[in-house]
């Protein structure tokens, strides 16, 4: 693989799991819409240490959106900014419902 590309899969894996790492620490509302839950229960007890030699061990992108072809499309055919925050927040909100039935 690409010297370079691989640098930036590390990069945005260190940043996306010390994301999720502040936003279980902060238990902010919308992190079990956007993170796997085994995901959110083992970073959020890792060293920074650990995730750095897990982000940098990985051999692609460790995150994505939970978002259907459907959904993805509507909302890139949302006027920028208002209209698509409010789109996307409405997405989250059903996922958490949803989660919460099951």
């Amino acid at each position: 693989m690409h010297n370079s590309l691989q640098k930036d899969i590390v990069t945005l894996n260190r940043r996306y799991l010390l994301l999720v790492k502040q936003m279980a620490a902060e238990k902010h509302p919308l992190l079990c819409a956007s993170a796997p839950k085994s995901l959110i229960k083992s970073v959020q007890n890792m060293t920074l240490e650990k995730i750095d030699h897990l982000a940098e061990d990985m051999i692609a992108p460790c995150f994505y959106l939970n978002l259907s072809e459907t959904i993805f499309n509507r909302m890139a055919e949302l006027e920028q900014g208002v209209q698509r925050k409010a789109y996307m927040a409405n997405v989250l909100v059903t996922q958490l419902q949803t989660d919460g039935k099951r």
